[in-house]
């Protein structure tokens, strides 16, 4: 599979994961669990493209811009489609998970190539803490998943065996958090983006200025439809 598909792949599930977020009450609940756990294998593919970002791209400063830019851009719908109000600053949507997984993996990347172990191991804590400080989504979690697909980037078993760590500690705490146990279990099919993810060709696939603003834009754009849509539906 090329970038180009696993991003298509990582838009739809996201997209249907939310469509039975935002619908819930009209939806039965077989409909919802479905799209919820069709949703999972969303935020492992958007880590893995993060941390494949580092190694194709050609400025990681500019990549890095597009991302802040991005988790800005997305606020306002975010907190629209989760709480109703224009800015509200209890927890933060996606795009700063992925802003500060990929500034961490880029220090990493940078002190170990200095032989400084330790320092790159205190750059992906002290970004994978500002991530649980500032409570983005996915926090911790997400973080670590970008850290593990650019630590384990050759290395498929490995990977694969993080990643099931990673899914099960975050059923686990979402457990402790009072989650409900049907959706902590449904959060373990998270496992299943690693097959996509074995599948890729390391190759773009289409590409262009236009195709990754659409990329970009899916995500604040999805929000405000499906906000409008809960709106009509007096949800």
């Amino acid at each position: 599979m090329s970038s180009f598909a696993l991003k298509i792949l990582a838009m739809a599930t996201m997209l249907t994961d939310h469509i039975g977020a935002v619908l819930e009450p009209q939806l039965p609940a077989w409909a919802f669990l479905l799209c919820r756990t069709v949703g999972r294998l969303a935020m492992p593919l958007f880590c893995f493209m993060i941390a494949e970002g580092l190694f194709h791209t050609r400025d990681a400063k500019r990549y890095l811009l597009r991302l802040t830019l991005f988790a800005l851009v997305s606020e306002v719908p975010y907190d629209l489609v989760k709480t109703g109000q224009w800015l509200e600053f209890t927890d933060q949507n996606v795009g700063f998970t992925l802003l500060l997984g990929f500034l961490g993996i880029l220090l990493f990347d940078s002190f170990a190539a200095q032989g400084r172990k330790g320092a790159a191991l205190v750059s992906i804590i002290a970004v994978a803490s500002a991530a649980y400080l500032v409570r983005s989504d996915y926090s911790i979690f997400g973080v670590y998943y970008i850290f593990i697909f650019y630590y384990f980037r050759n290395n498929h078993i490995g990977r694969t065996i993080a990643l099931a760590a990673g899914v099960l500690l975050l059923s686990a705490d979402m457990m402790l958090a009072g989650a409900h146990w049907r959706y902590a279990l449904i959060s373990l099919t998270a496992v299943l983006a690693a097959i996509p993810i074995m599948l890729y060709s390391n190759e773009r696939g289409r590409d262009g200025k236009a195709m990754r603003a659409a990329f970009y834009a899916f995500y604040p754009l999805h929000l405000m439809v499906l906000y409008a849509v809960r709106l009509w539906a007096g949800l």
